[in-house]
């Protein structure tokens, strides 16, 4: 495959930075180093995961982490549990420089092969006017690859998404701020100045990515929200409010309303697609523009996304191996990539759907780099996603389009209609 230019530099300067990074003696200069292809595997809940990260005060913020269980067996002779996991976690902060901020070991007992994961929490340093990642390392014994996470958080003000959590009214906290169920939430903070939030739910849903050779179009920038109301937050709680509309509600809490927490109302079902109009959008990435318009004029959604399975497979039991691929992946890209829209609407979900995991992943404060192929093949398939600044959320990547990427994005296409 041929690249054009500024791809060319691109793939150079990735490649100086990450051998400087590797050569470095300071161990966060190795953060973008560090291969996390594993994070994005077919079945994510068998990874690492951030289920939250909250702000306590200016210094402190805390953390937890759910790992896999089971991993450990017992000794086959005494039935007992002899060892245990071993899990580092480091925060790596990007300030005047890069730097190691705080750092901990966890000694982790699994001796529930019944239970879905283990949870770990950790209070650690923070100091505010950063950007961070969170690092960890869970090794297990007998295993000779590590589990890895590493996310990014930011701490530049007062007023980001991790000052704050969304509790329910059984007394249990929102794992991030994705929700698919119309219920009540009450906003915590430890913050206990009393003030008075204009909430603003927006139902507007981004169109689906265009194919990565496209750049594009410029969508609706409606900024108006759809409904509006008031809660008033005191001594470090608000009154509960109902997410009963999809979309996101925006709860601004500086005093110009342009920054605050997020609220993320999905589909019922989600991140599962369980609802045959949403196979039928899905399916977006894999058919013409004069075939998708074709699909959704009939009447029956099932219909349609029976149809194209059918044609384009040949025979049934094709079709249902397909259609198992297919949106299983969107599901996962929904696990993984979610940011204020569908995570399968998105660039890197897009890439993950039509051509799979990458084989590396290379994360930095600014940029992520998915491979396709060996590191150093100078024709491995390479995809460059720019860390956009976005109020609504930390986890939005936009694509470098390049026309080179044409044949090969049709080829993989094909490969899903054969």
């Amino acid at each position: 495959m041929f690249f054009s230019t500024r791809l060319f530099r691109r793939k150079i300067s990735l490649l100086t930075m990450l051998a400087l990074m590797l050569s470095g003696c300071n161990p966060s200069l190795r953060i973008t180093g560090m291969d996390i292809s594993n994070m994005y595997a077919e079945r994510k809940e068998n990874n690492l995961a951030l289920s939250y990260i909250y702000h306590l005060n200016d210094s402190i913020s805390e953390l937890g982490i759910t790992l896999p269980s089971g991993l450990i067996l017992p000794d086959p002779v005494s039935k007992t549990y002899t060892k245990n996991g071993s899990l580092l976690v480091e925060i790596i902060g990007a300030g005047k420089q890069v730097s190691l901020v705080d750092s901990a070991t966890f000694s982790i007992a699994d001796t529930s092969i019944n239970a879905s994961f283990i949870s770990q929490t950790w209070a650690f340093k923070a100091p505010l006017g950063m950007d961070y990642f969170v690092k960890a390392t869970y090794s297990i014994p007998g295993m000779q690859e590590d589990y890895l996470l590493l996310e990014y958080f930011n701490k530049l003000n007062r007023f980001s998404q991790p000052w704050y959590r969304f509790r329910t009214e059984t007394g249990e906290y929102l794992s991030g701020n994705i929700t698919s169920v119309s219920s009540k939430y009450s906003l915590v903070t430890e913050d206990t100045a009393s003030r008075n939030i204009n909430v603003r739910h927006f139902a507007f849903t981004p169109q689906a990515a265009t194919p990565p050779f496209i750049e594009p179009g410029q969508q609706a920038n409606n900024h108006q929200p759809d409904t509006t109301f008031h809660i008033e937050l005191k001594n470090g709680r608000s009154e509960y409010f109902l997410t009963d509309k999809t979309g996101f509600y925006f709860l601004p809490t500086d005093p110009e309303e342009r920054l605050g927490p997020v609220l993320l109302r999905m589909d019922n079902g989600f991140p599962k697609i369980s609802m045959h109009k949403q196979m039928l959008e899905a399916l977006r990435y894999i058919t013409s523009s004069a075939e998708y318009r074709q699909l959704s004029l009939y009447e029956d959604s099932k219909t349609a996304v029976d149809s194209f399975w059918l044609v384009n497979a040949g025979h049934e039991e094709r079709a249902l191996e397909l259609i198992r691929s297919y949106y299983s992946r969107v599901e996962n890209a929904n696990k993984l990539y979610t940011s204020y829209t569908d995570g399968w609407k998105t660039d890197r979900g897009m890439i993950y759907i039509v051509i799979g995991k990458p084989d590396l992943v290379f994360r930095s404060f600014e940029q992520e780099v998915w491979i396709y192929g060996e590191y150093d093949d100078p024709g491995a398939l390479r995809f460059y996603f720019d860390k956009i600044s976005n109020p609504f959320t930390d986890n939005d990547y936009m694509l470098d389009r390049e026309p080179e990427y044409k044949m090969i994005w049709y080829q993989y296409v094909q490969n899903w209609r054969r």
